[in-house]
């Protein structure tokens, strides 16, 4: 737990005076993303069962030019994956785009920092606020 607080602390997460912070540490960047995955989709059943609601058909969103383990995790796991396609000179995925895509059934939309295709960082900003705001509207 010393080195997930750490690095939490490293990020500025918004932990209270006596928070600590969740997390596991991992051997690489793809058990880092099957083990989020996992956690998501499980979050994600979870509060659809309480609901009474469908639980069988998660989705994440990706831009098309995500690492590879995004697309094994979907596969693996029985995650629709959804791809914002890039467009000419635009190799990271759109926030916009990417906002549109979202349904009732997203467990979570994965932003790059480090694109594969030639290392450039997505908005994760613009991002996190459309998305806020996209949650306020339907919850």
């Amino acid at each position: 737990n010393r080195c997930v607080n750490m690095i939490a602390h490293l990020f500025n997460a918004p932990l209270g005076e006596t928070e600590t912070a969740v997390g596991v540490g991992t051997v690489g960047s793809s058990e880092a993303i099957m083990l989020a995955g996992l956690a998501f989709k499980r979050k994600w059943q979870n509060k659809r069962k309480a609901e009474g609601k469908p639980f069988d058909k998660p989705n994440i969103v990706t831009g098309a030019n995500v690492q590879v383990c995004w697309e094994k995790f979907a596969r693996y796991f029985e995650v629709e994956l959804k791809e914002v396609k890039l467009s000419e000179g635009y190799y990271v995925m759109d926030p916009e785009q990417a906002v549109e895509m979202v349904d009732e059934n997203t467990i979570c939309v994965a932003a790059i920092l480090g694109s594969t295709l030639n290392g450039e960082f997505e908005d994760v900003k613009l991002l996190n606020d459309l998305l806020v705001l996209k949650n306020k509207e339907t919850g």
